[in-house]
């Protein structure tokens, strides 16, 4: 029996579980949007042309068995794949970016997107991604601040502090575009890099704003369809459940000038920061391979910023 949570899932996607079915324009490519927490959003983005149609699909990190079968019925009668990379086999699935591929119809493309990630005006926030369960996130907030992280390397209990100079905050900065543009690279995806280089606004290190999503948007679009132009909606930001602290030091280091981000919201609510800080640190004592997939994969990050003293 179907459980109410799982209905209404099934209700939301309602034309990827064929619960309903919504007309086409034979005139317009269709496109299959496949991603993580981003695509949706880049989706909407691309519907808003007009020049596309496509539905909501869940998340690629929540896929079942049964997703993935029909998945390839929708592949089946794609014109475009939309795609971050996805390693193939992925999570024990055939998602695969090239496995997916191999599903569409003869003359059907496939146009990938980076995963985007920007850190420069929140330099100690990190993803990490624990190797006994890389879906393992911290409490109170999903993210890692390498504060937070390198005192519990050190088994401390308050986040350690450091006062990078400008000239470092820059440079970390540049790594960060640095990282985006060798995976736009390596993927051989559509390039959004250059926008990180006017230091854009997020709501977190991987939550872009409304502009950015629209800038990356476009770019797909025309790499799908000529002509055309992405709308991003007016009264809300796609991503913005979930706002970070934008650092001072950052801000000022890149000529950003950011108001009323002094701390983590969820949902407009101020997150307590002694309490994201106890838990967080509990955290790593319960689970010390993170800290140690931490401290490997952003030794370059926490050196620069001065965080190894």
């Amino acid at each position: 029996m179907t459980s109410p949570p799982d209905l209404a899932r099934r209700q939301h996607y309602g034309d990827f579980y064929r619960i309903r079915t919504t007309p086409r324009d034979a005139d317009r490519p269709f496109v299959t949007v496949l991603g993580n927490c981003q695509a949706e959003s880049l989706r909407i983005l691309l519907d808003s042309s007009g020049r596309v149609d496509s539905f909501r699909i869940p998340a690629v990190h929540e896929f079942t068995a049964e997703d993935a079968e029909l998945l390839r019925g929708i592949l089946a009668r794609t014109d475009v794949l939309v795609s971050q990379p996805i390693r193939d086999d992925y999570r024990g699935l055939p998602l695969g970016t090239a496995q997916l591929a191999e599903l569409l119809p003869p003359g059907a493309r496939t146009v990938t997107f980076p995963v985007l990630r920007w850190d420069g005006l929140m330099p100690y926030h990190a993803i990490v991604r624990d190797p006994a369960d890389p879906s393992l996130t911290p409490p109170v907030v999903p993210y890692h601040d390498l504060r937070i992280l390198v005192a519990a390397s050190r088994g401390l209990d308050r986040p350690v502090e450091t006062q990078p100079s400008a000239a470092a905050l820059r440079t970390a900065a540049g790594l960060s575009v640095g990282q985006l543009r060798t995976r736009e690279q390596h993927h051989g995806t559509v390039a959004v890099s250059d926008v990180l280089e006017t230091a854009p606004v997020w709501h977190t290190i991987n939550h872009p704003s409304n502009a950015t999503l629209a800038a990356l948007a476009q770019r797909v679009l025309d790499a799908v369809v000529a002509g055309g132009t992405v709308i991003a909606p007016a009264d809300r930001e796609m991503l913005g459940g979930l706002s970070a602290p934008v650092d001072p030091g950052a801000a000022a280091a890149l000529g950003v000038d950011v108001a009323g981000r002094e701390q983590w919201r969820a949902g407009g609510v101020p997150v307590d920061p002694e309490l994201l800080v106890r838990e967080q640190l509990e955290f790593y004592r319960r689970h010390p391979g993170v800290v140690e997939a931490g401290m490997a994969r952003h030794a370059e990050r926490i050196e620069l910023l001065g965080l190894d003293r």
